[in-house]
This record gives structure tokens, C-alpha cells and sequence, in this order.
């Protein structure tokens, strides 16, 4: 589904700065891979990259078999829309819609009939719970349904991949697990590809892989397994190899 080779990105300014230095990452159809690492080591640069928002210096990137480097902006955002699904750490929700208007939107672009979007809009918020809250404005809500809001209009068009940054990153405790869980599901049953930046290790054990970053480079990776507390635990292990502030990481909740 998605393929980095040799990914470099370097910003000009009175000093130059390499945020990516040669990064090679698979993530296949169906995975749900985490991105960690310390402030500034270029996760959120690989996931813009990814997003076709920021471009590499050098290497390729192909998604779903397409390389989007080489397409007109027209193009370029219509491969956005069609095949990319985005869920942000504030959400990104327009406040004067409801949550129904919300999640239709990447449907509305597409100008999908009436019905068929009411048909998408029920099937969506009956997976993730928010049915009853649908004719709701976004400030009527919780964090926790504002972001299962987010997932929603990420997936209605059945995007290829899912790109996740920092998602749990305004939730407390119970949100962010609710939130995870909810991702998890749409992961397995619709197979849909995930790739998450996030800060938090209880969201990054809810991934099958993680894969660290460190000052722009490939750290390590590790594979959850059938035990999620097990795989939370190595991801601690690894994040304290790592090193970093300990801002740099949301606290620990199990």
C-alpha cells in the first residue's frame, strides 16, 4: 500500500536542517502502523510527506501503487480525496455544521446523491456509536465524539489509507482509549491501511508495528503480537532508549 525509498527532506534557511535522512518504510495493505519519536525527530515531516502536504528533497514515495510526486496539482488533489482519509489531533471539525454535515463532507466534494450519502452517514455512525448524536453541532459534543466524528469523515469515502496525527493527543484517558478502539475495528473489518504519529504509547499498543524515528532516521521497530500490554510495554522500552524530554512524551496511562 505504501512505499518510501530513500526519503530525504532537508528545509533551506540560513542553516539547513535534515528532518529525513534516507528513510526506506513498507506498510502493507491492511496494517496499521504507529510512528514514533521525540519532538523534531521527523515523524510529523513523514507523515505530511505521506499526505502529499509537504514534498521530499529527494527519494519516492508510492501509494497504492500511484506516485502522487508526479502528479498536477488537479490530480493531486483528487488522489487526496479519493484514496486519503485524515484524522487530526483537533479534530479539524467545522463548529457550525453538525456532526452529520461533518461527515459527509469528503462525500459532498465528490457529489454523491442525497440518499446514497444518508445511507453512507448511517452505516458510519452506527460502527462508531455516534448515531444518536448526529443532528448535533460540533460544540454541543464531547472530545471523545467530536474525534469519533473525525474517524467517521475519514473513512465514509472508504479511503485507501488513513493517516493519523497525534489523534489522541486532546482525549483524557477513556476518550483515547475509546478513540483507539474504534480505529482498531476499522482497521480489521474493513482493512484499511493506518498509519499513525502519535506521542501516546497506550494509542501506539493498539497498532500491529511501530516504527521510531530518531533525529530524521530509522531507529527501531517492533510488532505487537496477540498481548497488548506486552507490546505497550516494549514500546516503553524503546521510548526510553530513545531518550528525549519527558514533555516529548503524553503521560503514561494503562
Amino acid at each position: 500500500m505504501l512505499k518510501i525509498k530513500n526519503l530525504s527532506k532537508v528545509y533551506d534557511g540560513k542553516v539547513a536542517y535534515k528532518a529525513l535522512s534516507d528513510i526506506d518504510l513498507t506498510i502493507e495493505e491492511g496494517e496499521f502502523v504507529g510512528i514514533m519519536g521525540p519532538s523534531g525527530s521527523g515523524k510529523s515531516t513523514l507523515l505530511n510527506m505521506v499526505a502529499t502536504i509537504d514534498q521530499p528533497t529527494s527519494g519516492s514515495i508510492i501509494v497504492d501503487g500511484k506516485d502522487p510526486l508526479r502528479m498536477k496539482h488537479n490530480e493531486l488533489a483528487l488522489f487526496r480525496r479519493r484514496h486519503l482519509g485524515f484524522v487530526f489531533q483537533d479534530f479539524n471539525l467545522l463548529p457550525t455544521l453538525t456532526v452529520e454535515e461533518n461527515i459527509v463532507l469528503p462525500l459532498t466534494l465528490e457529489g454523491v446523491s442525497v440518499q446514497v450519502m444518508e445511507k453512507k452517514v448511517a452505516a458510519v455512525a452506527d460502527k462508531l456509536g455516534i448515531s444518536a448524536i448526529l443532528k448535533k453541532r460540533i460544540y454541543e459534543i464531547s472530545g471523545g465524539q467530536a474525534q469519533r466524528t473525525a474517524i467517521a469523515r475519514a473513512i465514509i469515502h472508504k479511503p485507501k489509507m488513513v493517516l493519523a496525527d497525534e489523534p489522541t493527543g486532546n482525549l483524557d484517558s477513556k476518550a483515547t482509549k475509546s478513540a483507539m478502539e474504534m480505529m482498531e475495528r476499522v482497521n480489521k473489518e474493513d482493512r484499511t491501511t493506518m498509519m499513525m504519529v502519535t506521542h501516546d504509547p497506550i494509542a501506539a499498543s493498539y497498532t500491529e508495528r511501530v516504527v521510531f524515528i530518531k533525529d530524521g532516521k530509522l531507529f527501531n521497530e517492533i510488532y505487537r503480537g496477540d498481548n497488548r500490554q506486552a507490546f505497550f510495554q516494549k514500546i516503553i522500552d524503546v521510548l526510553s532508549l530513545l531518550g528525549g524530554d519527558s514533555s516529548d512524551l503524553s503521560s503514561i496511562r494503562v
